[in-house]
Protein backbone atom coordinates (compact mmCIF):
# COMPACT_ATOMS: atom_id res chain seq x y z
CA UNK A 1 0.00 0.00 0.00
CA UNK A 2 1.33 2.96 -0.98
CA UNK A 3 1.76 5.92 2.11
CA UNK A 4 2.00 9.55 1.95
CA UNK A 5 4.29 9.19 5.02
CA UNK A 6 6.71 6.95 3.29
CA UNK A 7 7.09 8.77 0.31
CA UNK A 8 7.39 11.98 1.90
CA UNK A 9 10.78 10.55 4.15
CA UNK A 10 12.38 8.97 1.13
CA UNK A 11 12.15 12.30 -0.76
CA UNK A 12 14.04 14.39 1.80
CA UNK A 13 17.68 14.52 -0.57
CA UNK A 14 15.81 16.39 -3.09
CA UNK A 15 13.77 18.39 -0.48
CA UNK A 16 16.62 19.56 1.42
CA UNK A 17 18.57 20.20 -2.31
CA UNK A 18 15.21 22.63 -2.97
CA UNK A 19 15.42 23.97 0.55
CA UNK A 20 19.14 24.91 0.02
CA UNK A 21 18.80 26.92 -3.04
CA UNK A 22 15.41 28.54 -1.57
CA UNK A 23 17.69 30.18 1.54
CA UNK A 24 20.41 30.72 -0.64
CA UNK A 25 18.39 33.29 -2.58
CA UNK A 26 17.01 35.23 0.52
CA UNK A 27 18.31 38.38 2.00
CA UNK A 28 18.11 38.69 5.61
CA UNK A 29 17.43 42.09 8.52
CA UNK A 30 20.97 42.55 10.13
CA UNK A 31 20.46 41.94 13.18
CA UNK A 32 21.78 44.62 16.36
CA UNK A 33 24.36 43.08 18.77
CA UNK A 34 23.26 41.85 22.00
CA UNK A 35 19.98 40.62 20.13
CA UNK A 36 18.45 37.35 21.85
CA UNK A 37 17.37 34.60 19.19
CA UNK A 38 14.06 33.11 20.98
CA UNK A 39 12.85 30.20 18.79
CA UNK A 40 9.50 28.96 19.28
CA UNK A 41 6.83 26.74 17.72
CA UNK A 42 4.06 23.95 18.81
CA UNK A 43 4.28 20.35 19.15
CA UNK A 44 6.94 19.02 16.48
CA UNK A 45 8.22 22.98 15.57
CA UNK A 46 8.68 23.07 19.33
CA UNK A 47 11.06 20.28 19.40
CA UNK A 48 12.28 21.70 15.99
CA UNK A 49 12.96 25.22 18.32
CA UNK A 50 15.21 23.41 20.82
CA UNK A 51 17.58 22.53 18.37
CA UNK A 52 17.92 25.41 15.87
CA UNK A 53 18.53 27.58 19.09
CA UNK A 54 21.07 25.10 20.52
CA UNK A 55 22.66 25.32 17.00
CA UNK A 56 22.62 28.95 16.35
CA UNK A 57 23.99 30.06 20.12
CA UNK A 58 26.93 27.19 18.71
CA UNK A 59 27.77 28.91 15.45
CA UNK A 60 27.15 32.50 16.26
CA UNK A 61 28.12 32.61 19.85
CA UNK A 62 25.44 34.73 20.20
CA UNK A 63 22.37 34.00 22.50
CA UNK A 64 19.84 31.56 22.10
CA UNK A 65 16.51 29.41 23.20
CA UNK A 66 13.23 27.94 22.20
CA UNK A 67 10.07 28.29 23.64
CA UNK A 68 6.65 26.82 23.32
CA UNK A 69 4.44 29.36 21.36
CA UNK A 70 1.82 28.99 23.82
CA UNK A 71 3.88 30.36 26.71
CA UNK A 72 4.39 33.74 24.60
CA UNK A 73 0.63 33.74 25.33
CA UNK A 74 -0.28 32.54 28.81
CA UNK A 75 3.25 34.24 30.24
CA UNK A 76 4.64 36.55 28.13
CA UNK A 77 6.21 38.48 30.78
CA UNK A 78 8.16 35.24 32.28
CA UNK A 79 9.63 34.19 28.56
CA UNK A 80 10.75 38.18 27.13
CA UNK A 81 12.73 40.42 29.71
CA UNK A 82 12.04 44.07 29.34
CA UNK A 83 15.38 45.24 28.79
CA UNK A 84 16.52 42.82 25.92
CA UNK A 85 15.97 42.81 22.14
CA UNK A 86 14.09 39.99 21.09
CA UNK A 87 14.26 38.44 17.18
CA UNK A 88 11.58 35.24 17.31
CA UNK A 89 11.61 32.89 14.79
CA UNK A 90 8.14 31.63 14.76
CA UNK A 91 7.82 27.99 13.36
CA UNK A 92 5.15 26.58 11.86
CA UNK A 93 4.48 24.36 8.95
CA UNK A 94 1.12 25.58 7.83
CA UNK A 95 1.02 28.85 9.56
CA UNK A 96 -1.93 28.85 10.80
CA UNK A 97 -1.25 27.40 14.00
CA UNK A 98 -3.71 28.70 16.26
CA UNK A 99 -0.98 29.29 19.38
CA UNK A 100 1.55 30.22 16.42
CA UNK A 101 -0.24 32.89 14.99
CA UNK A 102 -1.37 34.20 18.44
CA UNK A 103 1.82 34.31 19.98
CA UNK A 104 2.78 36.82 17.35
CA UNK A 105 -0.29 38.80 17.77
CA UNK A 106 0.49 38.86 21.46
CA UNK A 107 4.15 40.30 20.74
CA UNK A 108 4.63 41.91 18.11
CA UNK A 109 3.03 45.69 19.81
CA UNK A 110 6.40 45.76 21.81
CA UNK A 111 9.30 47.83 21.01
CA UNK A 112 12.07 45.06 21.59
CA UNK A 113 10.47 42.58 19.80
CA UNK A 114 10.37 41.86 15.74
CA UNK A 115 9.13 38.39 14.44
CA UNK A 116 10.19 36.09 11.52
CA UNK A 117 8.39 33.46 10.11
CA UNK A 118 9.54 29.78 9.15
CA UNK A 119 6.95 27.99 7.19
CA UNK A 120 6.07 26.38 4.19
CA UNK A 121 2.73 28.21 3.24
CA UNK A 122 3.36 31.67 2.19
CA UNK A 123 0.19 32.92 1.88
CA UNK A 124 -0.37 31.87 5.90
CA UNK A 125 -1.96 34.90 8.42
CA UNK A 126 1.65 33.60 10.17
CA UNK A 127 3.97 35.37 7.21
CA UNK A 128 0.94 38.52 6.77
CA UNK A 129 1.83 39.37 10.22
CA UNK A 130 5.66 38.80 10.73
CA UNK A 131 8.13 40.98 10.31
CA UNK A 132 10.52 38.97 7.99
CA UNK A 133 9.89 35.17 6.69
CA UNK A 134 11.61 32.23 5.37
CA UNK A 135 9.05 30.25 3.50
CA UNK A 136 9.76 26.67 1.82
CA UNK A 137 6.54 26.88 -0.35
CA UNK A 138 8.62 23.39 -1.85
CA UNK A 139 7.40 21.75 1.11
CA UNK A 140 4.18 20.29 0.40
CA UNK A 141 3.42 17.37 2.88
CA UNK A 142 0.49 15.19 2.87
CA UNK A 143 0.90 13.34 5.93
CA UNK A 144 -0.76 14.14 9.04
CA UNK A 145 2.66 13.98 10.81
CA UNK A 146 5.57 16.19 10.40
CA UNK A 147 8.40 14.50 8.46
CA UNK A 148 10.71 16.54 5.32
CA UNK A 149 8.87 19.67 7.01
CA UNK A 150 10.94 19.01 9.99
CA UNK A 151 14.01 18.60 8.52
CA UNK A 152 13.86 21.16 5.46
CA UNK A 153 12.92 24.17 8.11
CA UNK A 154 15.69 23.08 10.97
CA UNK A 155 18.07 22.53 8.04
CA UNK A 156 16.65 26.33 6.67
CA UNK A 157 17.34 28.04 10.46
CA UNK A 158 21.03 26.05 10.31
CA UNK A 159 21.98 28.11 6.88
CA UNK A 160 20.49 31.10 8.74
CA UNK A 161 22.26 30.80 11.61
CA UNK A 162 25.77 30.22 9.27
CA UNK A 163 24.44 33.45 7.65
CA UNK A 164 24.19 35.37 10.42
CA UNK A 165 27.85 34.06 11.94
CA UNK A 166 29.29 34.75 8.24
CA UNK A 167 31.04 31.57 8.47
CA UNK A 168 31.72 30.28 5.34
CA UNK A 169 33.08 27.07 6.62
CA UNK A 170 29.64 26.04 8.23
CA UNK A 171 27.86 27.45 5.13
CA UNK A 172 30.12 24.82 2.76
CA UNK A 173 29.53 21.86 5.01
CA UNK A 174 25.54 22.60 5.38
CA UNK A 175 25.67 23.28 1.42
CA UNK A 176 27.21 19.61 1.54
CA UNK A 177 24.52 18.41 3.02
CA UNK A 178 21.61 17.38 0.65
CA UNK A 179 24.25 14.77 -1.17
CA UNK A 180 24.54 13.23 2.50
CA UNK A 181 21.15 13.09 3.35
CA UNK A 182 20.17 10.89 -0.32
CA UNK A 183 23.25 8.64 1.80
CA UNK A 184 21.31 8.66 4.93
CA UNK A 185 18.10 7.55 3.50
CA UNK A 186 19.81 4.46 1.99
CA UNK A 187 21.56 3.65 5.56
CA UNK A 188 18.76 4.32 7.12
CA UNK A 189 16.77 1.31 6.02
CA UNK A 190 19.06 -1.15 8.40
CA UNK A 191 16.31 0.62 11.24
CA UNK A 192 13.62 -1.85 9.66
CA UNK A 193 14.68 -5.05 11.61
CA UNK A 194 15.02 -3.15 15.02
CA UNK A 195 11.62 -1.47 14.76
CA UNK A 196 9.63 -5.16 13.62
CA UNK A 197 11.70 -6.51 16.96
CA UNK A 198 9.40 -8.21 19.53
CA UNK A 199 11.93 -7.89 22.15
CA UNK A 200 10.97 -4.91 23.03
CA UNK A 201 7.28 -2.59 24.63
CA UNK A 202 9.15 0.82 25.13
CA UNK A 203 11.50 3.43 24.02
CA UNK A 204 13.54 5.79 25.81
CA UNK A 205 15.38 8.69 23.17
CA UNK A 206 18.29 10.29 24.73
CA UNK A 207 19.91 13.29 23.35
CA UNK A 208 22.80 16.04 24.52
CA UNK A 209 22.66 19.57 23.32
CA UNK A 210 21.58 20.38 19.35
CA UNK A 211 20.52 16.43 19.80
CA UNK A 212 18.07 16.69 22.15
CA UNK A 213 15.17 18.22 20.56
CA UNK A 214 15.87 15.41 17.93
CA UNK A 215 15.69 13.25 20.41
CA UNK A 216 12.47 15.04 21.26
CA UNK A 217 10.97 14.68 18.03
CA UNK A 218 11.92 10.89 17.34
CA UNK A 219 10.23 10.50 20.62
CA UNK A 220 6.69 12.13 19.76
CA UNK A 221 7.50 10.45 15.99
CA UNK A 222 6.65 7.28 17.94
CA UNK A 223 3.49 8.13 20.06
CA UNK A 224 1.95 9.67 16.84
CA UNK A 225 2.47 6.88 14.35
CA UNK A 226 2.05 4.18 17.27
CA UNK A 227 1.10 5.09 20.64
CA UNK A 228 4.34 3.75 21.81
CA UNK A 229 4.89 4.19 25.98
CA UNK A 230 8.20 6.30 25.07
CA UNK A 231 9.93 9.18 26.80
CA UNK A 232 13.46 11.70 26.11
CA UNK A 233 15.76 12.83 28.45
CA UNK A 234 18.96 14.59 27.97
CA UNK A 235 21.55 11.87 28.26
CA UNK A 236 22.86 12.07 31.35
CA UNK A 237 19.67 13.29 32.70
CA UNK A 238 18.47 9.88 32.31
CA UNK A 239 20.39 8.50 35.27
CA UNK A 240 19.64 10.73 37.90
CA UNK A 241 15.88 8.95 38.28
CA UNK A 242 14.60 8.25 35.24
CA UNK A 243 16.95 5.11 34.74
CA UNK A 244 14.61 3.52 37.21
CA UNK A 245 12.36 2.17 34.05
CA UNK A 246 15.67 0.82 31.76
CA UNK A 247 14.83 -2.98 31.64
CA UNK A 248 13.46 -5.66 29.97
CA UNK A 249 11.18 -5.02 26.63
CA UNK A 250 12.70 -1.32 26.88
CA UNK A 251 14.82 -0.19 24.56
CA UNK A 252 17.09 2.94 24.85
CA UNK A 253 18.25 4.81 21.54
CA UNK A 254 21.14 7.28 22.15
CA UNK A 255 21.40 9.94 19.38
CA UNK A 256 25.62 11.11 19.87
CA UNK A 257 28.37 12.37 18.19
CA UNK A 258 32.17 11.84 19.13
CA UNK A 259 32.34 14.15 21.04
CA UNK A 260 30.38 12.93 23.71
CA UNK A 261 30.88 9.49 23.01
CA UNK A 262 32.99 8.99 26.14
CA UNK A 263 29.86 9.89 28.05
CA UNK A 264 27.64 8.19 25.99
CA UNK A 265 28.78 4.54 25.77
CA UNK A 266 28.91 3.97 29.90
CA UNK A 267 25.51 5.26 29.90
CA UNK A 268 24.39 2.55 27.67
CA UNK A 269 26.40 0.18 29.52
CA UNK A 270 24.75 0.63 32.81
CA UNK A 271 21.58 0.70 30.87
CA UNK A 272 22.23 -2.53 29.54
CA UNK A 273 23.25 -4.40 32.48
CA UNK A 274 19.72 -3.32 33.90
CA UNK A 275 17.84 -5.64 31.15
CA UNK A 276 17.59 -3.13 28.45
CA UNK A 277 18.27 -3.53 24.78
CA UNK A 278 20.59 -0.24 24.25
CA UNK A 279 21.40 1.20 20.35
CA UNK A 280 23.61 4.33 18.91
CA UNK A 281 22.70 6.81 16.87
CA UNK A 282 25.62 8.16 15.67
CA UNK A 283 29.08 8.33 13.69
CA UNK A 284 30.59 5.07 12.78
CA UNK A 285 32.10 3.10 16.49
CA UNK A 286 35.57 0.87 16.60
CA UNK A 287 34.64 -2.70 17.17
CA UNK A 288 35.25 -2.88 20.51
CA UNK A 289 32.47 -0.14 20.95
CA UNK A 290 29.80 -1.83 18.96
CA UNK A 291 30.59 -4.36 21.43
CA UNK A 292 29.38 -2.45 24.26
CA UNK A 293 25.40 -2.19 22.42
CA UNK A 294 23.17 -4.39 21.32
CA UNK A 295 23.23 -2.59 17.75
CA UNK A 296 24.77 0.89 15.64
CA UNK A 297 22.89 3.15 13.09
CA UNK A 298 25.74 4.73 11.19
CA UNK A 299 25.35 8.58 10.26
CA UNK A 300 26.83 8.96 6.63
CA UNK A 301 30.82 10.53 7.38
CA UNK A 302 30.73 14.09 8.01
CA UNK A 303 30.62 17.50 10.32
CA UNK A 304 27.88 16.04 12.75
CA UNK A 305 27.15 19.14 14.41
CA UNK A 306 26.29 20.57 10.92
CA UNK A 307 24.50 17.51 9.40
CA UNK A 308 22.09 16.90 12.64
CA UNK A 309 19.25 16.24 9.85
CA UNK A 310 20.81 13.29 9.16
CA UNK A 311 19.19 11.35 11.84
CA UNK A 312 15.51 12.09 11.01
CA UNK A 313 15.12 9.41 8.14
CA UNK A 314 16.56 6.74 10.89
CA UNK A 315 13.70 7.84 13.34
CA UNK A 316 11.07 8.43 11.33
CA UNK A 317 11.43 5.10 9.76
CA UNK A 318 11.53 3.43 13.26
CA UNK A 319 8.03 4.64 13.73
CA UNK A 320 6.54 4.12 10.36
CA UNK A 321 8.14 0.35 10.18
CA UNK A 322 6.90 -0.39 13.77
CA UNK A 323 3.58 1.48 13.24
CA UNK A 324 3.03 -0.90 9.89
CA UNK A 325 4.02 -4.27 12.31
CA UNK A 326 1.44 -3.07 14.50
CA UNK A 327 -1.22 -2.96 11.76
CA UNK A 328 -1.74 1.15 12.11
CA UNK A 329 -2.25 3.64 9.26
CA UNK A 330 1.24 6.00 9.68
CA UNK A 331 -0.79 8.40 7.50
CA UNK A 332 -4.17 8.58 9.51
CA UNK A 333 -2.69 8.70 12.73
CA UNK A 334 -5.27 8.20 16.08
CA UNK A 335 -6.70 11.76 17.39
CA UNK A 336 -4.42 13.68 15.02
CA UNK A 337 -5.07 16.05 12.50
CA UNK A 338 -2.42 17.74 10.40
CA UNK A 339 -3.10 21.38 11.85
CA UNK A 340 -4.59 22.36 14.99
CA UNK A 341 -6.83 24.69 15.68
CA UNK A 342 -8.15 26.33 19.07
CA UNK A 343 -10.18 29.11 20.07
CA UNK A 344 -8.28 31.85 20.78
Amino acid sequence: MESFTLNEINDQGTIIEKTFFAVDNLSFEALNPGTILLFTGCGTSYYLAHSAAKYYQKITGRPAAAVPASELILCPDEVLAKDAVYRIAVISRSGTTSEAVEAVNKVRDRKNVSVMAVTCNEDSPLCISCDEAIVLSHVNEKSVVMTQSFSAMLYALQLYAAHNANDPAAWNELKALPGKMKEALNLSEKVKNFSESIEWENVIYLGSGIYNGIAKEATLKLKEMTQTVCESYCSLEFRHGPISIAGNKTAVILIGSSSTLKYDLPLLEDCRKLGAEVYYLGPVLSSEDREKVTESFVLPNGAADHHLVLAMPYVQKIAYYRACLLGLNPDLPKNLTQVVHIPI
